[in-house]
């Protein structure tokens, strides 16, 4: 009675379930290039905006690594943009949210292959964000698996 075949109605669900997957992908690298276009004019004139700009709506929705590395692409860009003696009026300039984000970012950029060149800048960043944030953004940035950047 019962096939090792999946029926044709398991066989749809997975087709749309795959499709909206596809969708919600596409959909979050449209904000993400978005989002970076907005970006790279603030990049030289006004680079602390750049950063929150790039802060916004990380995507916490997909499990796809091409989409999460186009989003720290972004935000990576707006961290190399500011200035090392700028750093600290940047990181005071968030919110303690924010900072949860740019942490996980930061973390996700240690966790990259192929990017050792831009470690230097991100141990830059990190003991400023854990100032401001506290050890507790670190548990945060680490454990929140559901929202994963």
């Amino acid at each position: 009675f019962f096939s090792s075949r999946s029926t044709p109605l398991a066989r749809r669900a997975r087709f749309f379930a795959m499709a909206a997957s596809s969708t919600d992908d596409s959909a979050l690298m449209a904000a993400i290039q978005s989002r970076d276009a907005a970006v790279k004019p603030l990049l030289r004139s006004d680079p602390q905006s750049a950063l929150r700009l790039s802060l916004t709506d990380p995507p916490y929705a997909t499990k796809t690594a091409a989409v999460k590395e186009a989003s720290f692409e972004v935000v990576g860009k707006a961290l190399v943009a500011i200035k090392e003696a700028d750093i600290e009026a940047a990181v005071s300039a968030l919110s303690l949210d924010e900072c949860d984000v740019l942490m996980k970012y930061l973390y996700r950029g240690f966790g990259m292959e192929g990017r050792e060149k831009l470690y230097p800048a991100l141990l830059k960043w990190h003991p400023v964000v854990l100032r401001r944030a506290g050890q507790a953004s670190i548990v945060r940035a680490i454990s929140e698996v559901q929202r994963g950047l």
